[in-house]
């Protein structure tokens, strides 16, 4: 098994991702394909950001819009949906705060406010993104996506798509090192169910093991995706046991951060994982003891 480089810096320290970390997943939008947006508004989203961080989050991540095929969201309504939540987490957790989004201002906003990576699911396509996460000092999800974000895809590309996210991946790298964003702030996230037929997201996670050979720790965001309902005929709030078997599997591939909704039963799916890839149990033993 290919093991990427564990360091992940971002502007508030640095993740060891040698071992399996869990991105918590705060939606303080109305419109969340998997959670129907129950953890909208600020005080909603702030609970749910709590409870995330004392499950074991790694990361609790905001976003405030949904990737669904809709309406965009224009850039004030997101950011007064974000930021408040994120000032008020980055104030009182213990654990990096990230924002999920693909507009420059609204990152601008939220790294202001205290987040200290940002998820941008375009990959850093907006004009003026990469300066801002360089400016901002955070770490960086760089994610691939065919197609722009909240639109429709006519068709699926015909390429084999492990490979063509693998060039993608060194050419934008390439192009974050020229704007001033350093190889140890990115992980790669090879975008899962974005522009991507359940077949080709299968085809993916089956080989999600030549992106990790890329030499970046790799997120898989596997949560509720559609791919997992394609194989189980079940509706995202009832695809837990989906994702967790797609985490153990990416994780005995390589993969070392995962993007999840149900934080505490992951964490369990984690660590059993993570024993097991690894054979050393003492870490876990110590904190049950």
């Amino acid at each position: 098994m290919t093991q990427a480089p564990s360091d992940w810096e971002h502007a508030g320290g640095v993740i060891d991702c040698s071992r399996g970390r869990l991105v918590g997943i705060v939606n303080a939008n109305p419109d969340s394909f998997s959670d129907g947006g129950v953890s909208a508004g600020t005080e909603r989203a702030v609970a749910h950001g709590r409870e995330l961080a004392r499950l074991g989050a790694d990361v609790v991540e905001v976003g405030g819009e949904s990737l669904r095929f809709s309406d965009h969201t224009p850039v004030d309504v997101e950011i007064a949906r974000v930021v408040p939540v994120i000032t008020a987490l980055a104030a009182e957790l213990s654990v990096p705060v990230a924002i999920d989004t693909f507009k420059p201002a609204v990152a601008a906003a939220a790294i202001a406010a205290g987040a200290a990576i940002l998820n941008d699911p375009t990959g850093l396509r907006e004009p003026g993104m990469a300066a801002v996460a360089a400016e901002g000092g955070v770490g960086v999800v760089l994610t691939h996506f065919f197609g722009p974000p909240k639109v429709r895809p006519a068709s699926f590309p015909d390429v084999d798509v492990p490979s063509a996210v693998r060039a993608w991946a060194r050419a934008r790298m390439e192009a974050a090192a020229g704007a001033g964003i350093p190889a140890s702030r990115i992980v790669i996230d090879p975008g899962v169910g974005l522009g991507k037929s359940p077949a080709q997201d299968l085809q993916l996670l089956h080989r999600i093991d030549e992106v990790v050979a890329l030499g970046r720790p790799v997120l898989v965001p596997i949560s509720n995706k559609k791919v997992l309902g394609a194989l189980t005929g079940r509706a995202a709030p009832d695809r837990l046991a989906g994702t967790a078997a797609g985490l153990v599997w990416c994780r005995t591939r390589g993969a070392t951060v995962f993007r999840v909704h149900d934080v505490g039963f992951m964490r369990d799916a984690i660590r059993v994982a993570d024993a097991l890839v690894t054979g050393e149990a003492e870490h876990w033993f110590d904190v049950l003891k």
